[in-house]
């Protein structure tokens, strides 16, 4: 379950918006553990937003977030994704359960347990967190607009 909560707080953090601010003090810990696992990271900027530091850089010109929770750990790994990038399982379900939505953002979320995608929907009225391991898509959040 707690692995539930951090994962859904960090999709909320990425379905919005937030600022990187130039003041953010990194701890050592976290650095260290950064530096130690993301060794080919390039251009990272770091920021704080829900009570993570976070990461956004790029590994061979793909971006990435590293979320770092308030005691120094590593609690996930987000990728911005294309829908290309789905299986033709998940488009086809995507396209077809939210065909009067447009696509807003789309993340791959890792953490030491599982590999989840994530899309946030919206029409003019709603938006809808999803997430999915296969082609099936399950709310994780709605919320008006």
């Amino acid at each position: 379950m707690k692995r539930f909560i951090i994962t859904l707080s960090v999709v909320l953090t990425l379905a919005t918006s937030y600022s990187f601010a130039a003041d953010v003090k990194v701890s050592s810990n976290v650095l260290q553990d950064f530096k130690t696992r993301f060794f080919d990271a390039e251009n990272v900027k770091w920021s704080e937003a829900n009570g993570y530091t976070i990461a956004e850089f790029t590994v061979e010109g793909e971006p990435q977030y590293a979320y770092y929770t308030s005691s120094g750990e590593l609690a996930v790994v987000a990728q911005p994704l294309v829908i290309s990038q789905l299986s033709k399982a998940q488009q086809a379900g995507l396209k077809k359960e939210y065909k009067d939505f447009a696509i807003i953002n789309l993340y791959k979320v890792e953490d030491e347990e599982s590999t989840k995608v994530y899309a946030v929907v919206e029409n003019s009225t709603t938006r809808i967190i999803l997430s999915s391991t296969s082609k099936k898509w399950d709310v994780v959040k709605t919320s008006s607009k």
